[in-house]
């Protein structure tokens, strides 16, 4: 009967799944269309100064960001404007990172979240450099050959509170206009079709098991 019982309970957690669902959006406004809850932006217009994240993280707004490595004291710090004309989108303040092999960045949020977005410049230039690693998944965003401005976010089913920036190469890239949304726009993984006929079988066994005794 207490192998059953286990067997049963081992059923209840297998239906549910456990990894998140995510969808990646490449446009702003087909990204911003599809948010739901309390929705902000952080442009980085606050800090007058630079402020680096390298050898401690920086506290902008709801935003922590934080990084492996001071970036030889010129990378890796919120730069106004920002010095290198690569990670210049626009000539307004932004987030200078610099990552490669062993040495990460990341950005996390005060309160969780279940959107990321923002406008990335020179972000994986000719190849893949750095995915975005989140709840454990891992996310390859497009690689560019030019130093426009590209968009890229997504929207999880599940709350998550930091994002980070995983280096397969030395990547130099500008961050500005982090969006993020407070309620999920994704719908929750449904279970399996077949879950209702398991947990039917399993009621079988134990009445089956009871009439026995």
């Amino acid at each position: 009967m207490k192998s059953i019982l286990a067997a049963f309970a081992v059923a209840l957690t297998c239906g549910y799944a456990s990894a998140a669902t995510i969808s990646v959006y490449t446009d702003r406004a087909l990204f911003e269309a599809a948010l739901t809850g309390e929705v902000e932006t952080e442009d980085f217009s606050g800090p007058d100064a630079d402020v680096p994240f390298g050898a401690s993280s920086a506290t902008v707004g709801k935003l922590t960001i934080s990084a492996d490595s001071n970036g030889a004291g010129v990378y890796n710090r919120i730069d106004t404007p920002p010095i290198f004309p690569e990670v210049d989108g626009n000539g307004t303040t932004a987030l200078n990172i610099f990552t490669f092999d062993g040495a990460n960045a990341s950005i996390a949020f005060e309160d969780p979240v279940f959107a990321f977005g923002a406008d990335f410049y020179n972000f994986n230039d000719d190849f893949l450099r750095t995915q975005i690693g989140v709840l454990g998944e891992l996310i390859d965003p497009p690689a560019t050959d030019d130093n426009t401005l590209t968009f890229f976010g997504f929207l999880s089913d599940t709350a998550f509170d930091q994002v980070d920036f995983l280096a397969l190469a030395n990547d130099v890239f500008g961050v500005d206009n982090v969006t993020t949304a407070t309620s999920p726009s994704l719908s929750a993984v449904p279970l399996p079709a077949s879950f209702p006929m398991l947990i039917l079988g399993l009621g079988g066994l134990l009445l089956i098991q009871r009439r026995r005794f």
